[in-house]
Formats: C-alpha cells, structure tokens, sequence
C-alpha cells in the first residue's frame, strides 16, 4: 500500500476531511443520508469507511441527479454524491491539491485559494487600461459535461504521478445517476453518461477542470495572449481585432485538437463566443463590463428578482420566520458578491422590488392592510436586509476594518 493511499486510509486524515467539508444540513445524495444522519454515528461511518478504503473494497454510491433552472429558461443537470463518498472524495482532495498548484497559471482566477472573482475583474479592467480594448469573448461548449475522461487520467498519471489512487479517482469520475427514471425521457438526456465528464460541482471537480485546461492557459500564455479564464469561462483582451481572430483560431485549435473540447463557433452579438469593443461592452462572470464601469448582468439581476419572487411567495407555504430567514440569506448572499462594482441603481431598483414582494408577502397573510407597502423601518424590524445598507457597511469596513461592522449591515 503506497504512502498516499496508507494516509487516505487514515482515520484521522478522515476526521480531518470531515472538518473541512461543506456541511449543508438538507444536503443529502442518492441514499438520502444527510449530514446530521452521517454526523450522528461519525466515529462508527468513519471506522466502516476506513476498513472498506483498506481492503478495496469502498464503492461509491450512485448520485442524485437534479435539475436547476437556468436563467435562460433551460436546465442545468447537477450530479450530487451520497455524504460518505463526498468524505472519501474530500479526503482524496485534501491528499493531493498541492500537486495540481504548480499547473494553475497566473490567468486562471477560478477556484484557487485566495482568488477571487474580484481579482479577474481587476485584471479584466488593468489589461483595457493598457490598450487591450478587443475583447474574445469564449464559451466552451457543455465543458463538464464533455471532458475527455481517459485523457484526464492519462494525464493525471503522467504529471501527478500517484498511480495508487488512479483506480479511485477514475472511478469517482464515472459514477452513474441512480435516479434517471424519475425524469421525463428529454431531461433524462441532459445528464452526460458516466463514461464521459467531471460532475460539475463534485468535491475533486475544480481541481480536475483547472488541470485539464491547462495546456490551453499554457499554449495562449505562450503565444503572448492575455487570457483571464475563470473555470470554463474566458476572455482574451487584445490590442487589435486581428489579434483578437488570431487568439480565437488558436483557442480553437488547443481546445479540439488537444483536449477534445468544443469552442462555440465566433459569430455575432447573439453569439456565445465573440469579439467586441471593450466600449461596447460585453458579458463576462455574471458581470456587464461598459465605458469602464463594472455592473451586474441583466441576467444576474433578472435571476435575482426571479429568486426574491419566489421566495416570497405564498403558494410555497413557508412561515413567516423561514421566508424572512430565506430571504436574508438570499440578499446577503447577493449583495456580498456585487457590493463593490458600479451598482447603485441596480441596488436601488432592487431593494424596492424586495420590498413589494415582501408587502405583498404580508398582505397575503393579513399581516398588512390592502395597498400599503412595507416601510424601511418595518423591514429592518422584521431582519430584511437592504441591498444598499450591505454595500455601505462593507465598503466601510473596508475603510475601517473595525470589528462589529459587518454586523451592523442588516
């Protein structure tokens, strides 16, 4: 038994494992065990995984297939793992994640320690001010869905070189939907086949995707492209429109040619992969990038509404506590991540949707009269955040980093 596997074994690397894990109290796969279930009998789950790890004979149990609407109106297939092979895969990435660091390159933001989607932006907007005003807008197609797996693990071999956990992670890779026939025929199509993919949003994938698409940071770095690239999504800033198709035929080449992926084709303003003016503005992380100033996408914010109206709404039978509970979390969540771009008015047009929402919310319950609309003060008596009251008080703090800031937003 080599070293690595010896300490994946370990029930204390296990118990580690089990302290850095997501622990979403509703979260639960295709066995229906949950973390407070798990959590109930740790000692004895850990033990029994541990025996299993040794004698080879762990197996992972089918996944949860789950459709989430996207904003675009069409469905986004998640693949969620039981908790005790989320512990096994968490284990496995707390095992090896310091060997996949030397492959993320200096233009990749995503999923790295102390990277954010922040610092993309800032890089996006240094790279405009230098005179990179032509903007290569990629878009890989269905990228999770269509990693090449044997070309993964021949990778993996060859360059992290532990070849005593190939058999787990290649295994980890191809585990099927246990609950493909609960959907209708169509959707069941939009769940790739085992042997194909990386489970978008399992424990391993965000090492796995930056690894993969590495040859192609390296091959655009090389050539003298500024690529920002944050996970499968990807700008190419340039200083011409010419270089700009130079980068797209060379995207093109490294993305089919060497890694079996597939560039949308570069068309029009409609189309997910093109070239535009900086000036003119173009979509990239949720964000809106125009005239120099930063501000959420329509889609975010129209999600965002979505999102706040349904929450809100009556029909769901939720209390009162675990709307209102639901709710903060949701703006919070919201404001957090675009406290610090150019969004005023967004901020603005959206904390008064929240408040009708919310009125009507009330109205619905009688707990407000016919035609009135919830005040500031009664929202803020009742926990609702304000967008703009977070983005105050968070960029305060980041004036005066004193504590008890953060929890004066609400």
């Amino acid at each position: 038994m080599s070293n690595y596997y010896h300490r994946l074994c370990q029930p204390g690397h296990l118990h580690e494992a089990w302290k850095k894990l997501s622990k979403k109290k509703h979260s639960r796969g295709f066995d229906q065990q949950t973390i407070a279930k798990f959590e109930s009998d740790l000692e004895g789950n850990i033990r029994q995984i541990s025996k299993e790890l040794r004698s080879h004979a762990f197996r992972f149990t089918p996944l949860l297939g789950v459709l989430l609407d996207k904003s675009s109106g069409g469905k986004r297939p998640l693949r969620i793992p039981a908790v005790r092979d989320r512990l096994v895969l968490k284990a496995l990435h707390l095992l090896v994640a310091h060997k996949f660091q030397k492959y993320d390159l200096p233009c990749s933001f995503g999923y790295i320690r102390r990277i954010s989607c922040a610092d993309a932006v800032k890089r996006v907007r240094g790279l405009a001010g230098e005179g990179k005003v032509w903007v290569l807008e990629g878009d890989i197609s269905k990228f999770f869905d269509t990693v090449d797996q044997s070309l993964l693990m021949e990778r993996f071999l060859k360059q992290i070189r532990i070849r005593s956990l190939e058999n787990l992670v290649s295994r980890a890779l191809r585990v099927e939907v246990g609950n493909l026939d609960a959907f209708r025929p169509f959707e069941r199509e939009l769940f790739p086949l085992a042997e194909s993919g990386i489970p978008q949003g399992g424990v391993l994938s965000p090492l796995l995707a930056n690894f993969y698409l590495y040859p192609f940071d390296r091959a655009m770095t090389a050539a003298g492209f500024d690529l920002v690239r944050y996970a499968d999504d990807f700008v190419i800033m340039c200083s011409t429109e010419n270089q700009a198709h130079e980068a797209y035929t060379l995207a093109h080449r490294i993305l089919q040619n060497e890694l079996r992926l597939t560039l949308h084709p570069l068309g029009g303003q409609d189309s997910k992969t093109k070239i535009t003016l900086y000036s003119k503005g173009f979509t990239f992380l949720g964000l809106h990038f125009q005239g120099g100033l930063v501000r959420p996408s329509s889609k975010a914010v129209n999600r965002f509404r979505e999102t706040i109206t349904k929450v809100t709404d009556p029909r769901m039978g939720f209390s009162l506590f675990a709307t209102l509970t639901k709710l903060k979390h949701v703006i919070d969540g919201w404001g957090h991540a675009y406290y610090s771009y150019d969004c005023n008015e967004e901020f603005k047009g959206l904390d008064q949707h929240i408040r009708q929402e919310i009125s009507k919310y009330l109205r619905c319950h009688d707990f407000m009269l016919a035609g009135h609309l919830v005040s500031g003060k009664q929202m803020q008596f009742l926990g609702v955040p304000s967008l703009e009251a977070i983005r105050d008080a968070l960029l305060c703090q980041q004036k005066d980093p004193s504590p008890g800031i953060q929890a004066r937003v609400a």
